[in-house]
């Protein structure tokens, strides 16, 4: 069985992947600090969602008790000041943080795991943040001690040395290896080759695995004592398309406002690459100029003229390949604001698959991408 540890875990995209083809595997622990992010982890993979239902049967420990442990593991934090919100949360939010995090094993904030108190494990994967290190961010660089949300890089290096897994990945934006950060990134490689690692990365579209969205991402396998360089794997048609995963009947609150219409329909194959940021909507002029903040056409005025609209939260997540009973759970607990917020932090399930199926299983998958949504096909 394959032990894994995520640091930086957002929803556990990793884990999905990991179900999705089969590997026997196991989750010893988790790394994560967004409130949000760690109710909709333990809505996906555990029986939170049912727990919380009954929760004072599960739950014995009084609010300091409660308060104690969460900030003993430093969450949840405000994601722009880091400051712990514990205190802060009303008795019931309370209980569903404290439930939550103890039934999903998070060891919380990176900057201050012990790493001799952590479980073994096989595989250790850290999407570390990409704020300043994207070029819609703020470029401040990951410089090792700088204090930037991206220089949580470093704060791996205690947990690789002392537990040294077999298997390291590690993904980020593509401005990862662009001029401005690519000395950084190839410093902190050279690094895991001090520690014994073979070192090889790649940048990946997830549309060229099975999902109609144009992101690229730099994925990097490492192996501990590997002696061959990991062979990538190979792109797949796009059988899908933008217009597949959109939703029907949509509320009208999706829709362009003050007449921002449209003589002909938006005709893409996919879409282009979400970002966090897309919760806080767009203009037209803005998303055919600037060719991002995705927009869709699929209504037609009194006039003839098309209407945009704003893709749904569900939409965001299909795009990021997440199976439809994923979506469901996460969205019981969450705003769409946050689920927003998600699904343009996190990777993009399939491609994962199909990295793990060339490391893991070397085998094909009789199902690529978007597959599993039409059963019918």
């Amino acid at each position: 069985m394959l032990r894994v540890f995520e640091a930086f875990a957002g929803y556990g995209s990793q884990r999905m992947a990991l179900r999705n083809i089969g590997i026997e595997f196991e989750v010893v622990g988790i790394s994560e600090i967004d409130g949000d992010v760690i109710l909709s982890y333990a809505a996906i993979h555990s029986d939170f969602l049912e727990k919380r239902e009954h929760i004072d049967d599960y739950v014995h420990e009084d609010k300091d008790e409660m308060i104690s442990y969460l900030e003993k593991i430093n969450v949840p934090l405000n994601y722009k000041t880091f400051e712990n919100r514990a205190k802060k949360l009303q008795s019931s939010k309370l209980k569903d943080m404290y439930l939550a995090n103890k039934l999903i094993n998070n060891y919380g904030d990176i900057q201050i795991i012990n790493p001799t108190t952590l479980p073994d494990f096989d595989l250790f994967t850290y999407s570390f943040p990409c704020q300043d290190i994207s070029i819609a961010g703020n470029q401040c660089g990951f410089n090792k001690d700088s204090g930037t949300r991206s220089s949580l890089l470093w704060d791996c290096c205690n947990i690789i040395e002392t537990k040294k897994p077999k298997y390291l990945m590690m993904e980020n934006v593509k401005n990862l290896v662009g001029k401005r950060h690519k000395d950084n990134f190839l410093k902190f490689l050279d690094y895991l080759e001090s520690l014994g690692y073979k070192n090889s990365w790649a940048v990946l579209n997830a549309r060229d695995y099975g999902v109609p969205q144009n992101r690229e991402r730099v994925f990097c396998i490492s192996e501990l004592g590997g002696k061959r360089n990991f062979v990538f794997p190979e792109p797949v048609e796009l059988k899908f398309k933008l217009d597949d995963i959109l939703e029907k009947d949509v509320d009208e609150r999706f829709y362009l406002k003050n007449n921002q219409v449209l003589n002909k329909p938006i005709s893409q194959e996919y879409s282009f690459c979400l970002d966090s940021n897309y919760w806080k909507g767009t203009t037209l002029q803005n998303f055919l100029e600037k060719n991002r903040r995705q927009l869709v056409t699929d209504k037609v005025n009194e006039d003839g003229q098309y209407v945009p609209r704003r893709l749904t939260p569900r939409e965001t997540w299909r795009l990021m390949g997440v199976d439809e009973e994923d979506i469901d759970k996460a969205s019981q607990l969450i705003s769409q604001t946050s689920l927003y917020k998600q699904s343009g932090n996190s990777i993009v399930v399939p491609v994962l698959e199909a990295i793990f199926r060339q490391w893991f299983i070397n085998i094909p998958n009789n199902k690529v991408g978007l597959d599993r949504w039409f059963n019918n096909e």
